[in-house]
């Protein structure tokens, strides 16, 4: 019997079960850290990096400092697939940051597939100035002739056409916005945020610091999430908008700071 697994279709006789769930949980997200995969299958941290070094020599993984990703080819496809994942929590979660900001607007959009729905909540707007490093964002507001859209400059990520790096970063430096819109890997226990890219959390820093209000946005999924680099703590933002009410652990954090907490989900709407 054959499997498909990103782009390739292997035999299910020439994997072992660890090494099949490890795949699994790369493709969940795109990456993987050692930690999480050691802890989800109940093995130790050496026992996974050998398995990743085997599927990294199989060209099924790629290995990256603490974790695996997707191998060359097949991050496309899974950033195509995290764009329908949670579709409808995304819209609500969208249509909650819209109503929040206002006509005449200057907003900072951030990178991820979040941010991408409530770039589409937002075109209804009227005067938005936009600032973003994300060619979909810019695409996306280009739909209304009354927004004005720079798109900062910088590395093309192709997978999923974000501009990044430290040129992208010093171009943000020069612009001040009232509001900005966040997407992020995860948020751990102790309220610390996470993403997957240090190119993103280093264009991710500067706007945080350009934003007068700064909005995270984020679905359930990513509470205790698996994402490696630190990007910056629950109680420097604003507001964060999701579609699960969060574990007590980081509640507790988003309470002490002060964070508005914005729940939208299925009972609510």
């Amino acid at each position: 019997m054959l499997r498909e697994i990103g782009l390739k279709k292997i035999d299910d006789d020439g994997l072992t079960k660890r090494q099949d769930a490890v795949i699994r949980a790369v493709r969940e997200s795109g990456f993987a850290s050692i930690e999480s995969m050691a802890e989800r299958l109940g093995v130790s941290a050496q026992t996974i990096r050998r398995e990743v070094i085997e599927l990294s020599r199989r060209n099924l993984l790629e290995r990256y400092h603490g974790g695996a990703g997707l191998p060359p080819g097949t991050d496309r496809l899974a950033y195509t697939n995290r764009r329908v994942r949670h579709a409808d929590e995304k819209r609500r979660v969208a249509a909650a940051v819209a109503r929040d900001i206002p006509d005449n607007s200057s907003v900072f959009m951030d990178i991820g597939t979040t941010v991408e729905a409530v770039c589409e909540a937002l075109v209804g707007h009227r005067g938005l100035r936009i600032i973003t490093n994300h060619i979909v964002v810019a695409s996306i507001f280009c739909e209304n002739t009354d927004f004005e859209i720079v798109l900062a400059g910088g590395m093309v990520r192709n997978r999923d056409r974000a501009v990044t790096g430290e040129a992208t970063a010093g171009f943000l430096r020069d612009f001040r916005v009232q509001y900005g819109v966040f997407g992020i890997g995860a948020i751990d226990h102790d309220g610390q945020m996470l993403d997957y890219d240090y190119r993103d959390v280093q264009v991710s820093l500067v706007a945080m610091e350009i934003a007068r209000q700064r909005f995270v946005v984020v679905d359930g999924s990513k509470f205790h999430g698996d994402a490696m680099i630190r990007f910056a703590h629950v109680s420097e933002i604003d507001a964060l908008y999701t579609d699960a009410a969060p574990p007590a652990d980081i509640a507790e954090h988003l309470s002490a700071g002060g964070v508005r907490l914005v729940v939208e989900n299925d009972s609510e709407m």
